[in-house]
């Protein structure tokens, strides 16, 4: 039962993270980037990868 529920709280942050990384991208063409780092809990260098896809 704990492996279930660790299992999910994993899933949750996974969703979580790639909500903010999805987010993160719709704003980088009206946002600067440490504006989106702020906002989103994401690190300027990971957005910084985003804005060279």
């Amino acid at each position: 039962m704990k492996g279930l529920e660790q299992g999910r709280e994993e899933g949750r942050e996974e969703g979580q993270y790639l909500k903010a990384v999805n987010i993160a991208k719709n704003l980088l063409d009206v946002l600067d980037i440490e504006t989106i780092a702020m906002k989103t809990g994401l690190s300027v260098e990971e957005i910084k990868c985003f804005k060279k896809e």
